[in-house]
């Protein structure tokens, strides 16, 4: 497994540094606030990674995994996706944004001194700054951008067309690359996501933020998309799994809560807090072989270390209060997996202790060895050290797949498929570690079968069904990723999921801005569910 770094006595020094909503250069005189003088450029780039993870990426997270059916959602999409649901992660970009543009102004004050400049720092803060500007643009199009962070000139900043922030993003990457390439002596202590700071590791992140840009332009400007693709593919970028980009957490929890969200919505002493989706059960085929459904595959070898079963019980009774209604696609998929279609908006049953919840991948909880254990009481745990699986070799894998088919990009669709679920299954298998298992991991032979019968499948389709395709195993294979989940759904429409069983209204295209931020700059208007992001163009409602 990869290293996991310990994060819980940086947690509490930096949340000194991170209690205000924002951080500028220009407000910087209070002398009990960091400044150019005293600032610690390391200091001040951890929190940068510290915010990023575990408040920006992890905040889209949440909901991209329950609207995209890999976790349940409870009711309308509207009520789960709001004008609050964004709040944390605007005001936690906007202040990291702020105290990039410190770590710029550290580095421009060494080298007027002199110096040989924070070339490092600098291009770790920008890879992060462009992943981060990127990340609202594919979630709420139009973003403050060029009048961004200047209160003084601009106390309500205007919004920028989302193409020229993707565009100045793309621009900022070759930027942090330049950087990263020159190098110096000074580099940076800590490096919350490859452990050991090397600038190789973040020039391939910054390339393949580029793939990924470049893949969702596809649509808009195929062309560009295509050129930009076959260029960046041919330098270094994250395409074996120790150049993954992961966020680890550890097993403590005082003084500061450092266990991953899934372990802490599962296994403490309340139970269980969320549900799983019985579609994502079904596509794993999780579930045995009678009804309500019907299995068409071999259960997924990834299945015991995603999922863990707290019972030995099938639900009936009142833990079943779906039973016999004709709305429901599952109900119960079997096989001991307790989960919930997508919209259920049923009233939630006293089974903390008894519903499916997250296992050992990733989210450091516990392999499923048929203990039947409440999650609370499980010994043969992680306890919490898990990981963000933010970009992963597999990722790129299967957007070269992607691209190779629909736009005929170099490489073959097939190895690449290929390519992405091997890496997939070796990375979930050895994530393990020294964790008991009895007998039920996946063997070289599970894993040889399952790329064989994909690929056989694949083989046998016409090209939107190898699209289809493509997009389930990239689905599967992003377990704790709904982040780029939710834009593949909304790329390519793809894998076909179940549709609400409740009147749930429209699949949020887009979000709505934080209400904050439109309550207090007259120049953002609210966006609706239904606004496509600039990237976007297919039809509406192709999607539910």
């Amino acid at each position: 497994m990869k290293n996991i770094f310990k994060i819980t006595i940086l947690a509490s020094v930096l949340a000194v540094f991170t209690a205000c909503d924002t951080v500028e250069l220009e407000l910087l005189d209070n002398p009990n606030v960091v400044g150019s003088e005293n600032a610690d450029p390391n200091f001040i780039l951890n929190d940068v990674q510290l915010t990023f993870a575990r408040n920006v990426w992890n905040g889209y997270n949440g909901p991209s995994m329950s609207s995209t059916r890999m976790t349940n959602l409870f009711g309308a999409y509207n009520g789960a996706i709001d004008e609050n649901t964004l709040i944390t992660e605007w005001q936690q970009s906007y202040q990291m944004f702020g105290n990039i543009d410190l770590i710029e102004g550290l580095h421009n004050v060494d080298l007027e001194n002199g110096g040989e400049g924070l070339t490092n720092h600098l291009g770790v803060a920008q890879v992060i700054e462009a992943f981060a500007y990127m990340l609202l643009v594919d979630y709420v199009n139009d973003v403050p951008y060029s009048e961004a962070n200047k209160p003084e000139e601009f106390p309500n900043p205007n919004t920028d067309p989302a193409k020229s922030v993707y565009d100045a993003q793309l621009e900022l990457l070759d930027a942090a690359i330049a950087n990263l390439q020159a190098g110096g002596l000074i580099e940076p202590t800590t490096d919350l996501y490859f452990g050991d700071f090397d600038a190789d590791n973040w020039i391939a992140l910054a390339n393949t933020l580029k793939l990924r840009a470049y893949n969702n332009l596809r649509l808009t400007d195929p062309a560009r998309a295509t050129a930009g693709i076959n260029s960046t593919a041919n330098g270094s970028i994250i395409d074996n799994s120790s150049e993954d980009f992961t966020f680890g957490y550890s097993d403590v929890q005082d003084p500061v809560e450092s266990r991953h969200p899934f372990f802490t919505t599962g296994y403490l002493a309340a139970g269980a807090g969320s549900y799983m989706s019985n579609n994502f059960l079904d596509l794993l085929n999780a579930g045995d072989d009678q009804p309500p459904f019907i299995e068409t595959g071999t259960i997924d070898p990834r299945t015991r270390y995603y999922l863990y079963r707290q019972t030995s019980t099938p639900p009936s009774g009142s833990d079943l209060p779906c039973a016999g209604d004709a709305r429901y696609d599952y109900c119960y998929v079997g096989n001991l997996y307790w989960g919930r279609d997508h919209t259920d908006d049923a009233g939630i049953p006293n089974d903390g202790f008894k519903r499916t919840t997250f296992g050992i991948y990733p989210g450091g909880g516990a392999f499923d060895r048929d203990e039947f254990a409440q999650a609370r009481a499980t010994e043969n745990n992680l306890g919490g050290a898990g990981i963000l699986p933010i970009y992963l070799a597999s990722h790129t894998k299967f957007l070269l797949a992607e691209t190779a088919l629909t736009l005929g990009t170099n490489g073959n669709a097939a190895n690449l498929l290929a390519d992405g679920i091997r890496l997939s299954l070796d990375k979930v298998d050895d994530f393990v570690g020294s964790a008991a298992t009895d007998g039920f991991e996946m063997t070289q032979a599970d894993k040889d079968n399952y790329v064989a019968g994909v690929l056989a499948e694949y083989n046998a389709a016409n090209n939107n069904g190898k699209l289809a395709i493509i997009a389930r195993e990239a689905f599967l294979a992003s377990w704790g990723n709904g982040v780029e989940v939710y834009n593949l759904y909304r790329r390519t429409g793809f894998p076909t999921l179940q549709s609400p069983i409740t009147a749930a209204g429209a699949f949020p295209r887009g979000y709505r801005y934080p209400v904050d931020e439109v309550e207090n700059n007259p120049n953002i208007q609210q966006r609706q569910l239904t606004d496509q992001v600039f990237w976007d163009n297919n039809p509406g409602g192709f999607i539910d």
